[in-house]
């Protein structure tokens, strides 16, 4: 489906400011997630007063709404997350959040308004639109996955939606600015939690007992080991603990200690190989020292988020297109990071990308999660002008 430049610019600047006075409505209050109660029902306001018929409550507090094109049956889905972060604003900034120790830190609010921001653009070629449009306002981003469950909803049916796009705010590159990153973008990850079992006594007769600590701290040190010695150098694996608890008096020998972390690693197939060495470490260091212990993993870890190629190729070329190809880069290091879009990848094809939040001229951008994020709203117009653009792409392409 083409398009002219000049009138899209001129439909993506009529929405802009309303973009951005959203966006800043709901950094103001910002939910954690699985309590997006009022982000929803602020979302639902919205898509109430567009006219867009929707679905609401799904896998929680998620919401599926759809601009129907002349084929109501086939489309293409466009997610925005909507949760936020436990952490504490540091940002002086008139919208500056009023929900104590809850925090929009890695942009969802920004993702939100973007995509609310793209249905009003496309509301305006609607009656052009040769299929429709799935809009995916995702739920737990940060915690349990709700894109897997919007998934197991039925939410890439009726319409069938053969392409999801999905985009992330990125104070590593300029407002203005995309950056695409081919094949495997976001590492899988998977939780995992080791509790140590010993006996406890005093710390004057630690003969008495046997002490979980030593064997935890071992374990702990020697993790790295699966990394350096256990797997192919090549690999981009990652084990971290993040959290780790034991004793309860100075001159106690303790009974118990657990830590818990994350493995990560681009390739699906690495994760099987890293929890059997992982679990036969902490067993067979926890008999060394004479202590046992039990090795959990979480069951709803995220797959690795993989870009489809005829996607990345056809969206990189609208995005040149519309905002002009020195604007437009492609990078080859994927992150570790996880996203729960992944599900959406391996459900349908899928498109993931960065927009650039850097203010001109800044040169330390504080990254997402950091308690001073504060990108630059103008991503919220780059954002929208892609996604229209790359919808009409897609459409065109696959001549629908």
């Amino acid at each position: 489906m083409n398009y002219d430049k000049k009138q899209l610019l001129a439909a993506v600047d009529s929405v802009f400011d309303e973009a951005v006075s959203f966006r800043r409505q709901l950094h103001m209050h910002p939910e954690l997630s699985e309590h997006e109660t009022e982000t929803a029902r602020l979302i639902q306001l919205q898509l109430q007063a567009l006219g867009i018929p929707f679905e609401s409550n799904i896998a929680g507090n998620g919401i599926s709404a759809v601009i129907y094109g002349k084929d109501r049956s086939r489309g293409v889905g466009i997610r925005a997350d909507i949760d936020a972060l436990p952490v504490t604003e540091k940002v002086e900034i008139p919208f500056k959040s009023q929900n104590t120790g809850i925090m929009h830190a890695c942009g969802h609010d920004i993702h939100t308004a973007i995509l609310l921001g793209t249905a009003k653009v496309l509301l305006k070629i609607q009656d052009q639109l040769p299929a429709s449009v799935r809009l995916f306002f995702q739920p737990s981003e940060e915690t349990i996955g709700g894109a897997r469950q919007m998934i197991d909803a039925g939410c890439l049916e009726n319409p069938k939606i053969s392409s999801v796009l999905g985009l992330h705010v990125d104070t590593g590159t300029d407002a203005g600015s995309v950056e695409f990153i081919p094949g495997a973008m976001n590492a899988a990850c998977c939780e995992f939690q080791v509790r140590v079992i010993g006996k406890s006594c005093h710390g004057a007769h630690p003969t008495d007992g046997i002490d979980a600590l030593l064997p935890a701290c071992t374990m702990v040190t020697s993790l790295q080991s699966i990394l350096t010695r256990r797997m192919d150098p090549t690999d981009s694996v990652l084990i971290t603990v993040g959290k780790f608890n034991s004793g309860v008096k100075e001159n106690v020998i303790s009974g118990e200690a657990i830590f818990c972390g994350t493995i990560r690693t681009l390739d699906m197939k690495s994760m099987a190989s890293i929890k059997t060495y992982l679990a036969d470490l902490c067993h067979n260091t926890a008999a060394a020292f004479g202590a046992s212990c039990e090795v959990e993993f979480a069951s709803n870890g995220y797959p690795t988020l993989e870009n489809d190629e005829q996607l990345l190729k056809w969206v990189m070329d609208s995005t040149k297109e519309i905002l002009g190809a020195e604007h437009v880069k492609l990078t080859k290091k994927p992150s570790l990071g996880a996203d729960d879009f992944a599900f959406f990848c391996h459900s349908s094809k899928g498109l993931y990308y960065n927009i650039g939040a850097r203010k001109p001229g800044e040169k330390d951008a504080h990254p997402i999660h950091s308690d001073l994020f504060c990108p630059d709203e103008e991503c919220i117009r780059t954002g929208i002008l892609t996604q229209v653009a790359a919808i009409l792409k897609i459409f065109e392409e696959e001549d629908i």
